[in-house]
This record gives structure tokens, sequence and C-alpha cells, in this order.
């Protein structure tokens, strides 16, 4: 079964998102929401400290709990007074983190520290229509997809902005101007460093490539912002039917989920662009037979990036130039012709 990349104008998407930890679900069934909405909350478990007054301020402990400064059950955030100062020395004992005193004991503060709210949002519009009330939640809207090949684990999202005429474009760090603050966006190849400091002094939101130079990959993982390849790493154009979708949404709100994947993976970095339907689409499929007349890219040289369709499979494996023997389909490339091609060499495009 060959790997299967989503190119597609038109369909449902339906993604779910998950807290790190159980926590409680925000939003109800049906209900619709926008990119950026919290879907969902949950603290981290409380952690707990115990702050010997006795020895931070030098004093016998009664004496030591008559310098605290803070009420049991009292908020404080970290880095906050508990008790002092004493002494020449003006000594002080502090809160390691935010949180409360639960407790005074022989010259002891018992201190829990709770953490942080952690929120899940929504990365891109839809409706609710999956929950389990306490964890995750599943989103789903129509709208076109782009899947891509890597990720640097960042995800945003925001107005699609064009800054290459072709997939085959080299980015340059002139490229850059004021207007594209906060922008997403879509390029064909990089292999300069200056350009991606230059994005991120920018503070654009995303940035959609064909290809990015495989040394660059320390720095594009450092960026605060999502950055997805859809061909690989090299100097290879963007394909053109990617380039081609996503360059007819030029203006439009999308969404990118930069997260490591590959093409065997369930989970792939990807462009979501929502969109209103005129009628019900279905959901993209996920296994489609390689057969005559399937859209197919070819993922190796000498012909990498091109698209084509199979026009025949044939039953016996074929003997190339090199000596290798291997099963093969033919493929009618656009803007080449009819080639030969080992069907490890391809990839299926829907």
């Amino acid at each position: 079964m060959l790997p299967l990349t989503h190119v597609v104008p038109m369909t449902t998407i339906r993604r779910e998102r998950q807290l790190p930890f159980p926590g409680a679900v925000v939003v109800r069934m049906n209900e619709k929401v926008q990119a950026g909405d919290v879907l969902a909350e949950a603290e981290p478990a409380a952690r707990f400290y115990v702050l010997d007054l006795t020895r931070a301020l030098g004093l016998p402990p009664k004496e030591a709990a008559r310098h605290l400064r803070r009420e049991r059950g009292e908020r404080v955030d970290a880095g906050d007074v508990l008790a002092g100062p004493v002494g020449v020395a003006r000594r002080v004992v502090r809160a390691p983190a935010a949180g409360e005193i639960v407790a005074v004991q022989d010259g002891r503060v018992y201190f829990e520290a709770k953490g942080a709210v952690v929120p899940m949002r929504a990365s891109f519009s839809g409706v609710v229509v999956g929950t389990d009330g306490f964890q995750s939640v599943t989103i789903e809207t129509s709208g076109a997809l782009v899947q891509a090949v890597w990720g640097n684990g960042k995800e945003d999202g925001g107005v699609l902005r064009q800054v290459a005429s072709a997939g085959s474009e080299k980015l340059e760090p002139e490229a850059f101007d004021l207007s594209l603050r906060g922008a997403v966006l879509l390029a064909g190849m990089c292999s300069h460093p200056g350009t991606l400091k230059q994005a991120g002094e920018l503070a654009v939101r995303g940035l959609i490539l064909g290809s990015l130079a495989a040394d660059l990959v320390p720095q594009a993982r450092r960026l605060p912002f999502p950055l997805i390849v859809t061909e690989g790493f090299g100097e290879i154009p963007m394909n053109h039917a990617a380039f081609s979708l996503l360059t007819t949404n030029v203006g439009r709100e999308v969404a990118l989920d930069g997260r490591v994947g590959g093409p065997y993976s369930a989970q792939r970095p990807e462009v979501i662009i929502p969109l209103s339907a005129t009628r019900q689409v279905s959901l993209p499929d996920e296994i489609i037979p390689l057969n005559p007349g399937v859209r197919v890219r070819v993922v190796q040289a000498p012909h990498r990036g091109a698209i084509g369709v199979v026009r025949e499979i044939p039953s016996r494996a074929v003997v190339y130039p090199s000596g290798i023997l291997a099963r093969s389909a033919r493929v009618e490339l656009e803007g080449i012709g009819p080639e030969m091609v080992p069907l490890a060499n391809l990839e299926i495009l829907q």
C-alpha cells in the first residue's frame, strides 16, 4: 500500500484535540467555535513544599512563626515574602511558586503550589462533534486540506499571504516587509538562514514551504511560529497541486499544524482552510488502492515532486538501466510525459 497525501480543495475535516491531562471541557456538543476559542481547561496536580522558618530566619520555632506575614489559605504569587525580614541581614522566606499556605507547625510552613490553568484552544473554526467531557474535543469543519511531510512542532493561524510567484522560487530575506507582519506566508524553497531570522523578527504567524535546506532544521525548530514543508529537504519546488490550491485561497484565514510526522504517520503536518460548503462533503479517503487513473506524486529523483496519473501497472517487475528490478507503474507526468516509475518512488495524491 502506497502512502497517501491529501491535497483536497473541499472536504470534511475532523480533528480531535486533547489536554495533556484530564480537566474540564467547557464547550457543548454541536456548539460552533472559532479559532482560538477555549475548548477545555486543566490544572496540573498541586505540589507541596515544607519551608523551614527556623533555619531560614535563624530563630526558635515559636518566634519564627510570629514573623509570618501571610495567613493560611491566602493566595500568593511566586517570590512573595511569606515571613520576615529579620535581623541585620533582613532575612526573608519567599513563596517558591504561586499557591497558598496550608499549615504552620513547629516553625515549618506547609505550602501548596498550584500550577497555572492549561487551556486547550480550537485551532480552526468549526462545530463540536465529539467530547469525553474531561480531556478531548473533536471539531469538524468543511474546507481545503493540504498535508505536508515535515513540521517544526508549532501551530498557529492567520491570513494567508503569498510571497513567491511559483513553487520553485527561493524565498530571500529581502522579500519581507511590514505589510506581512502577523500573516501566514506561502513560499517555495528556503536555503538562506537570514530568511528565517527575518520571518521571526517580523512576527509572522506561519510559513509554508515546498522545501527547506537541511542545515536550517535546527533554526526552524527554534522559531516561535509553525513552519511546514510539503516536499522535503534540499531544493525541491512545491508540487503544483499544493501550490495552486494554496494560491487560490490567499487572503483567507488558515490554520497551520506543524506536528512532526511523515508519509506513513497518522499525524501529518497540515494546512486547514475552513470554507463554506454549498453541499455536504465527505471525509477524505484514508486508503486508496493503486489503480490506473489514480493521481500520484513522485517522491524520488529524477522526477521528484512531479505529479501525474497512473496509466498502467505492469504485472512483472521492470529492469532499469542501473540494474535494479522493481515493481513499477507507467505514469503520465504533467509537463514530462509517460514515464515508468518504481512503486517505491510514488505516493498517492488525493
